[in-house]
């Protein structure tokens, strides 16, 4: 008896112990994207510490900033977008997530509402697996999680990777690194943006907005019948809800679709908020990164938007200062201090202008174009100077192609084009005399260093433009971009 019972024992010690194995190396080879995007929403949602879900598309991963709408108005909100995903999708991820936490407020985008694909393994619905994998990897197994890949999948074939993500991840032991290793630790990269993606780039195209003065859909779609699902279990349990569209260039179907999601809040008897109608929110020639998605600065403008829309029409906490969510807090202190810590230094010259638009304010910087410089020909980069303060004298030196100067002190904007006499500009950070003697030779002293010209040397002196931040009389950075077409190479000193 005793010997059976020691054989048991060991038995059973030996099972536990091969689980724990194999629940490691599953942890070790699992992809890591979905623990990266929605491990902050397990962690604050058992602290009890999410008031507002976020769902959608791509469009709010990059387009509504949790941790700036907690900066600006304390509300703690959870950005549980989706690349890729549709309202089917959407609405599961939201039955996912209320299994961790029961919100006081859903804010549901309504991009994609004239979707009436009935299945995301359809050949024609567009959905990529790893998008989808992002979504729900992390949350683990339940009746729930069932449930939600027996509704979006026909072919059962399909249904068993999402179940048991183990089948496809199992063969990734060539592409493991250290940073898998730290899923075992506790100690992996997490996103620390509650489940916003910021985007630092600009799309090259000038971008106009159309009103294609479209009605509302002609029909049901499965893309409604999802958002009346998530807004009858949110009012079933209690919880506030409300639609928004976040801006992108909207064709006439789309535009259809977010009247056709006015048209259900107001059914509901719900807020709503169509952006795509409100002119004068974001600035499409600068704030996207691309046709459908926000870029940082976009983002910035409608996440604001947002919060006070949110403050005015919803009763919701503000936690700033609750010792209970100081994670809240070191986001967001983290957040504008990577910003600051990247606003010099960018090789890619259109994004170096949209970390001058976020922290240019903060110091002092000279902003140089030669004469004849093919940066002129850059819609996009004369369109972010303009944004930056720059005026009449920028048209001059497009019209004349002659040489350009701006010097921004704190946000305060001095300009000048062309070969022109001496001009002292008293800043903050120490006097700048500049003096455009041609097109490429132009000079530029700090305080009362006559002898160093910051703007000439025969190594850049074709250099299209030179970027140039200075504190208490000395440079700190000094940046070269030498264009080709539009294209830019950089140096720096």
């Amino acid at each position: 008896m005793k010997r059976k019972f020691l054989l048991l024992t060991k038995t059973v010690a030996f099972l536990l112990i091969l689980l724990f194995c194999f629940m490691a190396v599953a942890l070790v080879v699992e992809r890591k994207s979905s623990y990266i995007k929605n491990e902050m929403y397990i962690q604050e949602a058992e602290k009890e510490h999410v008031d507002v879900f976020f769902l959608g598309s791509s469009h709010v991963i990059n387009g509504i900033n949790p941790v700036q709408l907690y900066d600006e108005q304390g509300i703690t909100a959870y950005n549980l977008g989706g690349y890729g995903s549709v309202l089917l999708s959407s609405y599961w991820q939201f039955r996912l997530a209320l299994e961790r936490r029961i919100p006081d407020l859903v804010v549901i985008d309504a991009y994609m509402l004239e979707n009436d694909i009935r299945y995301v393994d359809d050949p024609n619905a567009n959905v990529n697996s790893d998008e989808l994998h992002l979504n729900i990897d992390r949350f683990p197994l339940t009746r729930t999680k069932i449930l939600a890949i027996n509704d979006m999948f026909q072919d059962d074939s399909k249904k068993y990777p999402y179940l048991f993500d183990y089948i496809i991840y199992h063969d990734r032991w060539k592409e493991l690194d250290s940073d898998d290793f730290n899923r075992l630790t506790g100690n992996a990269d997490i996103n620390r943006l509650m489940g916003a993606e910021m985007k630092y780039v600009m799309h090259s195209d000038g971008f106009t907005y159309t009103d294609y003065g479209a009605g509302t859909l002609d029909r049901e779609t499965v893309g409604t019948t999802y958002l009346r699902r998530i807004i009858d279990d949110c009012q079933i349990r209690g919880i506030k809800v409300a639609i928004v569209t976040v801006p992108f260039l909207a064709m006439a179907e789309n535009q259809a679709a977010a009247h056709t999601a006015s048209q259900i809040a107001s059914e509901y008897g719900i807020p709503c908020l169509n952006m795509l109608e409100i002119t004068d929110v974001v600035d499409y020639g600068l704030d996207f990164m691309d046709a459908g998605h926000l870029n940082i600065l976009g983002a910035t403008k409608v996440t604001r938007y947002i919060g006070n829309w949110l403050k005015e029409n919803f009763d919701l906490a503000d936690h700033r200062g609750d010792a209970e969510y100081a994670t809240w807090q070191k986001c967001a202190d983290e957040f504008y201090e990577n910003q600051r810590n990247t606003l010099t230094g960018n090789a890619d010259i259109h994004t170096q202008l949209i970390m001058l638009k976020l922290c240019g304010d903060s110091t002092s910087f000279a902003f140089s174009i030669r004469g004849g410089s093919v940066a002129y020909a850059d819609d996009v980069l004369m369109r972010q100077l303009k944004s930056l303060g720059a005026g009449e004298k920028l048209d001059e030196a497009i019209a004349s192609k002659s040489s350009y100067f701006l010097v921004s002190d704190h946000g305060n904007v001095t300009e000048f084009a062309g070969d022109d006499e001496e001009k002292v500009i008293e800043t903050a950070d120490g006097v700048i005399t500049y003096e455009g003697v041609s097109d490429l030779y132009r000079i530029m002293n700090i305080g009362d260093d006559k002898e160093t010209n910051h703007l000439y040397s025969d190594e850049f002196a074709y250099s299209d433009v030179q970027l140039i931040f200075f504190e208490d009389g000395e440079v700190t950075s000094h940046q070269y971009y030498t264009g080709d077409s539009f294209n830019y190479s950089y140096e720096e000193r």
